[in-house]
C-alpha cells in the first residue's frame, strides 16, 4: 500500500527514510524522552534507527504497521504510529523530542493520524497508553477525545521492570455505538 504524506497546518507526517536516521537517533537519545517510551533501547544507536526505518518501510508497504516521522519544515520533531492491528482496532503510539514539547505538535499529529486510521484504514477504535506520571501525553489524548479504558501493568523488556500504564480508547464517531 502506497502511503502519501499526511499534511496538517504546521506538520508533515511521513514514513521514515534512511536519511532520517541521524536526526532520529539524536532526538531519541535523551533521558527525558526515553523514560516515557516502552521497550526502547538506550542508548539508541544508528543501527537501531536503520533497522527501525527499514522495518517501518516494509511493514507500511504490506499494510501491517504504520510508523511515521513528524516533520516541521525539514526538521524531525518525533514519531507517531499505528501498530498492533486486530480486526478493526489498533494501537497509537507517539513521541516528540523534548525541545518540541508544549507547542501542540503532538496533539496536531495525533488528530491527523486518527483521521488517517478512521478514514483511510476504516478502523473502528484506536487505543493508546501512557505511563503514569506522563501528564503531557495524558493531555494530548484527552484533547483528542480519548476516554479512560483501564489501568494495566506491563513488563518493559529493556528496563527489565514492570510499569504502570493508563490505557485510553477512542472510537470512530461516525459509527453508531450500540
Amino acid at each position: 500500500m502506497l502511503i502519501k504524506d499526511i499534511k496538517t497546518e504546521r506538520l508533515i507526517i511521513k514514513i521514515p527514510v534512511i536519511d532520517d536516521r541521524f536526526e532520529l537517533t539524536q532526538l531519541i537519545n535523551d533521558k527525558h524522552v526515553i523514560k516515557w517510551l516502552s521497550d526502547m533501547p538506550f542508548p539508541y544507536t544508528l543501527s537501531h534507527a536503520e533497522e527501525f526505518i527499514e522495518r517501518s518501510q516494509e511493514k507500511a508497504m504490506k499494510g501491517e504497521t504504520y510508523n511515521f516521522m513528524i516533520f516541521k519544515e525539514k526538521k524531525i520533531l518525533g514519531g507517531i504510529g499505528l501498530t498492533e492491528f486486530k480486526k478493526k482496532s489498533c494501537e497509537l503510539g507517539y513521541w516528540l523530542g523534548k525541545r518540541y514539547w508544549g507547542n501542540g505538535f503532538a496533539t496536531e499529529a495525533v488528530k491527523s493520524i486518527l483521521d488517517f486510521g478512521f478514514d483511510q484504514l476504516n478502523l473502528e477504535e484506536i487505543y493508546a497508553s501512557y505511563k503514569i506520571g506522563n501528564e503531557g501525553s495524558k493531555r494530548v489524548l484527552m484533547k483528542c477525545g480519548f476516554q479512560f479504558y483501564r489501568e494495566k501493568k506491563e513488563f518493559d523488556s529493556v528496563l527489565l521492570e514492570e510499569e504502570s500504564l493508563i490505557e485510553m480508547i477512542k472510537k470512530d464517531e461516525s459509527i453508531k455505538q450500540t
